[in-house]
């Protein structure tokens, strides 16, 4: 019983470790979607009136626009994923 206690021990501290890496992730992709949107406010807010630091719009869009993409993408390709190909992994 002790080599089985072990393995599940082992299976379970990789486990934990790979649920706070995506949170990381997740945390990180909605701290770049915030800056993002954030930065296309600001521009709208004081320069849209002018229509100066256009730089800021692509910039600002790209920022908050890919990491939605990413994790459609990744939603979208689980949801694909046969039941039994994930066994495998």
């Amino acid at each position: 019983m002790g080599p089985i206690k072990e393995v599940e021990n082992e299976e379970y501290k990789e486990r934990s470790k790979i649920k706070k890496l995506y949170l990381m992730i997740l945390v990180l992709s909605v701290l770049i979607t915030i800056a993002g949107g954030s930065l296309l406010g600001w521009w709208l807010y004081k320069y849209h009136p002018t229509n100066k630091q256009l730089w800021m719009v692509p910039l600002s869009l790209i920022l908050f626009l890919t990491p939605l993409i990413v994790w459609f993408s990744f939603f979208i390709s689980d949801l694909c994923i046969s039941k039994n190909e994930r066994l495998c992994f």
